[in-house]
């Protein structure tokens, strides 16, 4: 979910507004929602909710326990002021977030090797070196606005003409 949002959101496809203009509410509102799920407001606490429902086996992004984990090793000293003592609290709060992780891998996964989606799969990482310039083809099929043609869409869109 993560990566697919990151695609979505990268420069070349974002930038793409006649594009998204094109895409239904429905779709757009489904967008949106897995947004709210990944946002990092309030300490990923959206995407904690929807996981803590799940059953295992699942595969947790490891970008937020990484993110929470940095959290308490930056935002927690090592030790209290008072002689040196160890701050349990924060072992403890790092015990927890490694728990959660490990939860998911408790039960083993019922996996089908699917031979159709591994070679697409494959296919797929092998064209990585020839990959082409996403930016440029970004360009080609939506063309920048001339500054004429964006003040006449921005009148026309707040009803001016």
């Amino acid at each position: 979910m993560a990566a697919l949002l990151a695609g979505l959101n990268c420069p070349p496809i974002r930038r793409l507004k006649r594009t998204w203009e094109q895409v239904n509410m429905r779709n757009t509102a489904i967008l949106d929602d897995l947004e709210r799920t990944l946002d990092t407001a309030h300490n990923f606490q959206g995407y904690k909710s929807l996981i803590s429902g799940l059953q295992p086996p699942c595969v947790p992004f490891l970008g937020v326990y990484l993110t929470v984990l940095t959290f308490i090793q930056d935002g927690a000293k090592d030790t209290l002021n008072e002689g040196g003592l160890i701050n349990f609290q924060k072992r403890q709060k790092t015990a927890d977030v490694i728990g959660e992780i490990t939860k998911f891998q408790m039960q083993p996964y019922n996996l089908t090797k699917l031979v159709a989606i591994r070679n697409f799969v494959e296919e797929c990482l092998s064209n990585l070196d020839n990959s082409p310039d996403f930016w440029l083809l970004s360009l080609d099929r939506e063309p920048r606005e001339r500054e004429d043609e964006k003040m006449a869409r921005l009148l026309q869109e707040s009803g001016f003409l």
